[in-house]
Formats: C-alpha cells, structure tokens, sequence
C-alpha cells in the first residue's frame, strides 16, 4: 500500500534529519551539507523500495505433485449480517477515503506550485522595465526582485549601482550551481510527503544552506559589513517557493554563518554518524520477502544394514542416522483430530425457507447431527456450535479449543429477484484467513470426494466468500451449501436421509485425508 510505503520514507527522513541537525547543520562545509540533504532524500525514499528475496529450501518427496486450486465466484453467495462484517467495510471504506484525502491534497499542492511559477512570469511581464542577457531590470512595485528563478536573475532597477551588483552577484552563484534543481526536487517531495512535518523543516535547511553557499561567495568581493546591512536593508518575508531569494528573513543564521570560520578538515568525520542510521533504516524498513522453493528429493530413502541384536531398525535420515527401536514408548502422545461442526443460523435467525416451507436454519440441524452420528461410527471426534434451535452469534461459533478443521453447514437459496443460483453442492473458503492455504487444502480435499457424488450436481472449484466464520478461524474453516432449496429437484434430493448419509460420508472421507497430512 502506497501509505505504508510513504509512512517508512517518512520515518526514515525523521531519523536523517537528526542527524543533519545535531550534528551538522553548524557546520561550514556547505557543499557537503547539500550533498547529504539531497542524497538522503533520495535514500529515505530508496531504503522502503527495497525488497531482498530470502529463499528456503524444502525437500518435498519425488512423487509428490501440488494440486492448483481452482476458484469460481459466480452465482449467489450466503450473506454474513453481523456488525463485525459491517466494520470491515466501513474500514475498507476509510481506507479508501484515507487513499482519496491524500491524492486531493497532493493535487492542490502541485496546482499552488504551478500557479506560483504562472503568477512568477506574469509578475515579470507586468514589472519589467529592462533586460540585459539573464538579468531583468523590475520596478520597485513588483513584489518579485532580488531573486533568481531558473536561470534568470531579477533585480530591482532602483537599487543603487554597488547593492546591484552584489544582488546580481549572488544571485548569480545561485543559477551557477542550478540550486534550482535542489529547490524543484525539495517542493516535488514536500508534496509528496505533504502530511510529513519533518519535510518542512529539511526543505528551509536547503533553502538556508543555499544562501549559505551564495554568501561566502559574494562576501570573497566584498566587505561582510556592507554585505550584511544590505542583507538586512533588502531582507523581504519568504513567500515564494521557486525562487532564490537574494535575502529574506529570518537572517539570524545567514549572518551567523556570515562571520563564521570555517572548520577544520578533521570535523568532517562528523559525517560517519549518519552510517549506523543508515544501517538502523534498511534493517528496520527494507521489504523482506520470504520465498519457500520446493526441491524434489532425489532417490528413495534408503535402508541401511542394522546392527547385531533383535527388534532394532536404522533408517536414513538426511546425512544421518536415526536407529528406532519398535518396543521403545513414544516420546509424544498422538492426538486424535478433532472436527468442530457449525448449523449456520438457529433460533431468530432462521434465515430463508425452502420451497416446501422447511427453514435453512433447521436444515442444517439435521445435516449436522447425521454428520455427527456418521463421525461417530468412524470414531471421529466432534464438537458441534449448537445441538438446538438456538440464536449464536457469529464469534461465539468459532472454535474456542485446539481443533483440526472447522466445517460451517448451511443450504443456499435464490432471493425473488434473482435468477436461480447454482443448485448443488458448494464449497467455500476466505482468502482474507491468514491459514488460507490450509483451509484450501481442506476444502479441495473435501470437494474431490464430494465429486463422486452421484443425483446431486457438485460446484467443480472453490468460492472465495469474506464471511467472519471463514475469514477469522484459526483453524482451516470452510463452509458447505449443501444444496438450493429454492430448486424443487434439489429439495427433493437432501429430503432424504440416505443422501444426506452419503453426503456427510464423503465430506468425512475428505477430512480424514486432510487430518492424515498433519495440518
């Protein structure tokens, strides 16, 4: 996201600033001091951009081949009314007027520059009485004189000969060293970074540091006395942004620097300090991306000859050997996995009603219970969200105990001004769960058994849907719609017990092999 992005570049100005500010603004090495104001503005926005790949190697057996995971969103999708999911809009929604905020703001500010440098001509058009090569001669009325922008130099006409000719001489030190890259580059990320205070305070260092360099080289020309009264004498408000003005206030500094001596050469080490913040900004914002890179085994795993004595076994392991004694008791206690079934809706949410009257929220009670009573003869553990006809809310559904997988049962309808929906059995996951590729290995393993279903049509790839149950679990959750019973054939199908036995078996044959890989 582009504001992350900026909020790091923002971060990383505060910290080079610092630096800048305690321990070398005071210092007189001027063309060192542009160099570093510029190249860390350039660095505060390159660090963030950077992405370093850390790849990993992991062995993954010869045979073994991924399965792509298929996604379909079409047709109608069961509705998540809670207030949480509302939230979740309303956060998108800010996110999108947070997005919308910044790009206005920065489009009025661009617009100001713009306006700026029209208002900068016209002005000069208006007001001037002369010309001689770059230097334009102005009236005392115009409110641009003194100055330098781009490469032309603007002078007031009234000005006595001697105060021209040091205005004209630093101004031209100014187009000579084209500190008009530094201050159109400076205004271009001030923009950018408009909501960043620090980018103020770093653009007026650029600015003072160019009248710094200006003014030592008028004053080698000149007695600093008079050029300090005329700094004083012409000093004007700053105002405008795109121009070097010859002197504006505050002039605390300028003069300061003005009488100055300069540093001696071993105080440029002072400029090393900025190496540990360096390091500090690409440790702490530089983009990590984690690569996982498959690499199939290469061989079978090998026995190697056991050792002399009864029941004892080696195998190879790696570029060791491990030695497994069948009689030795297991370190660790297997668990048993566990199944949480939810019947979607219950109690005052009955959501809709099928063809025949019966309602979904009753439905799906009777799917779960067979399910469960399936389970049972398989000796799988299950945990169901309700047994009843019973008002749970969306959180209090999602599995409060270590769990292997979490299963949401409910049955799909078509509202009275849609057309019909897809009649069978589908499957849904959410990609916004930070477990989606466990979920996607449950619900593709579920929906393969589920293909062999015979009298019922089954959906032949995944749903992404942004339901709480799925987008919050912390276990791999998918929701079934196990038919639409807005369809008379497909009400007719589920209304009998024998189907939804099928049913439940194959979805428990596709847990069972989820359950086996280890998730």
């Amino acid at each position: 996201m582009i504001l992350i992005y900026l909020l790091k570049v923002s971060a990383c100005t505060l910290l080079f600033f610092a630096v800048y500010r305690l321990l070398l603004a005071r210092l007189t090495f001027f063309n060192l001091n542009r160099a570093y104001l510029l190249l860390m503005l350039i660095v505060s926005f390159g660090i963030p951009a950077i992405t370093l790949e850390n790849r990993h190697e992991v062995m993954v057996a010869s045979e073994e081949t991924s399965s792509k995971i298929a996604y379909n969103n079409d047709g109608f999708t069961e509705q998540d009314n809670e207030s949480v999911v509302k939230s979740v809009n309303d956060n998108i929604k800010w996110n999108q007027l947070l997005i919308y905020g910044y790009y206005t703001i920065l489009a009025i500010l661009v617009f100001r520059i713009l306006f700026m440098m029209v208002r900068i001509q016209v002005q000069l058009r208006k007001h001037a009485i002369g010309k001689d090569g770059a230097i334009i001669l102005v009236d005392k009325e115009s409110t641009i004189k003194n100055c330098s922008f781009f490469n032309q130099i603007i002078v007031d006409a009234s000005l006595p000969d001697d105060e021209k000719h040091l205005v004209i001489r630093h101004e031209y030190i100014h187009v000579q060293q084209w500190h008009v890259v530094d201050k159109l580059l400076a205004n271009l990320i001030t923009v950018v970074l408009w909501f960043n205070p620090v980018i103020y305070f770093w653009r007026n260092a650029i600015d003072h540091n160019h009248e710094f360099l200006a003014d030592r080289g008028s004053v080698r020309f000149a007695d600093k006395k008079i050029y300090a009264s005329l700094l004083l004498n012409l000093a004007m408000p700053a105002k405008n942004l795109v121009v070097n003005s010859f002197s504006k206030l505050p002039l605390k500094n300028r003069i300061t620097m003005l009488y100055k001596e300069e540093n001696v050469k071993l105080q440029k080490l002072a400029y090393l300090a900025v190496m540990p913040v360096l390091i500090t900004c690409c440790m702490a914002f530089v983009t990590r991306k984690e690569i996982i890179v498959a690499k199939a085994a290469s061989g079978n795993l090998a026995a190697v000859d056991a050792p002399q004595g009864p029941n004892v076994y080696a195998m190879r392991y790696l570029n060791g050997n491990i030695k497994v004694d069948p009689n030795a008791q297991p370190a660790l206690k297997e668990v048993a996995p566990v199944l949480v079934i939810d019947a979607g809706h219950g109690g005052k949410d009955g959501a809709v009603a099928g063809l025949d009257g019966q309602k979904e929220k009753d439905l799906n009670l009777r799917a779960v219970n067979i399910l469960k009573e399936e389970a049972a003869k398989r000796g799988i553990k299950v945990i169901l969200t309700r047994n009843s006809d019973q008002f749970i809310s969306l959180r209090d559904r999602l599995p409060k105990q270590e769990a292997t997988a979490f299963i949401s049962i409910h049955h799909n309808a078509a509202r009275a001004d849609a057309s019909a929906p897809f009649g069978g059995i589908e499957v849904y996951v959410s990609k916004l769960n930070g477990n989606i590729k466990a979920a996607e290995d449950l619900g593709a393993g579920i929906l393969s058994k589920l293909k062999q279903l015979n009298g019922l049509a089954v959906k032949d790839s995944l749903k992404d849907a942004n339901l709480l149950l799925l987008r919050e679990s912390k276990v791999p959750a998918i929701l079934i719609e196990m038919g639409n019973i807005s369809d008379q054939k497909t009400l007719d199908y589920i209304n009998q017990e024998q189907n939804i036995r099928k049913i439940s078996n194959l979805i428990l044959d596709g847990f069972v092999q989820f359950s086996k890989r280890g998730c």
